[in-house]
């Protein structure tokens, strides 16, 4: 059973690449498979070849290999996959960080700079969310945070990118998007937000700044920092509101 004693360390090859790509019993499947092929060569390459005891215990153990490496692989997969998972979604909301956000951002910023596409960024902030801390308690300060995050969810586009930054503060990324359509997406989530925080009786509102680039920014911070100080316009004056601008190297 040496027929393919020099190739099988490269047989393992495509167990470990079908395996991470592929669905969960794939290598599985395909560990069976080059088994089963090789046995079969074997026999009609090997005139005088024959089932023994040795040649039995060989496939067994080149398949019990095989198969061990495919699960490895698929547990490995599943462990870094959560791990990443974890690592860019917020674990209050399970909307994105802002570790991933941010990343989604630059690579939005450069699609749009590539294809000469619009776009537009929120920042939105919750109006007297410390008082809601303060008043009823901590757990039912996260649990308006997590009713925020579902009607962004549900009410916004599936294309739109919503992230909580950190605290009380949301974002979301509106690709290939103008001011009168951003306008149009954004009224639904302002109605569901202010219809939601009234049928819990919370006593809060939202700051929001909504840019269109128009001109695109020169880097992320800078987009980010255009739309923070939009937002932060409507705060400093009467809150509860949203603000629309076109950024053409300034707002207009």
């Amino acid at each position: 059973m040496n027929h393919f004693a020099m190739i099988e360390p490269l047989l393992l090859i495509p167990i470990v690449v079908l395996s991470w790509y592929g669905s969960r019993v794939a290598g599985i499947i395909l560990s069976v498979f080059i088994v089963s092929i090789t046995l079969f060569i074997n026999v009609i390459a090997i005139d005088s070849f024959t089932f023994s005891g040795e040649s039995i215990i060989y496939v067994l153990l080149r398949l019990t290999t095989y198969i061990l490496v495919s699960l490895l692989v698929i547990n490995y997969r599943r462990v870094h996959n959560s791990e990443f998972v974890m690592a860019s979604t917020d674990s209050l909301t399970g909307l994105s960080n802002s570790r991933s956000f941010y990343l989604d951002l630059a690579n939005e910023i450069l699609r749009s700079i590539r294809y000469k596409h619009v776009f537009s960024l929120s920042y939105i902030d919750i109006d007297n969310f410390k008082k809601i801390n303060d008043s009823i308690g901590h757990l039912k300060g996260d649990e308006l945070l997590i009713s925020v995050a579902n009607c962004l969810v549900s009410s916004l586009r599936k294309t739109d990118i919503i992230a909580r930054l950190g605290g009380d503060e949301f974002s979301v990324i509106f690709p290939e998007t103008s001011q009168a359509e951003v306008k149009s997406a954004f009224a639904k989530a302002s109605e569901e937000l202010r219809t939601k925080m009234l049928s819990k009786g919370w006593n809060v509102s939202f700051s929001v700044g909504i840019v269109t680039f128009e001109t695109l920014p020169t880097d992320l911070k800078e987009a980010m920092k255009i739309a923070d100080e939009l937002m932060y316009s409507v705060k400093n004056n009467k809150k509860n509101d949203v603000a629309y601008e076109i950024w053409q190297g300034k707002l207009k």
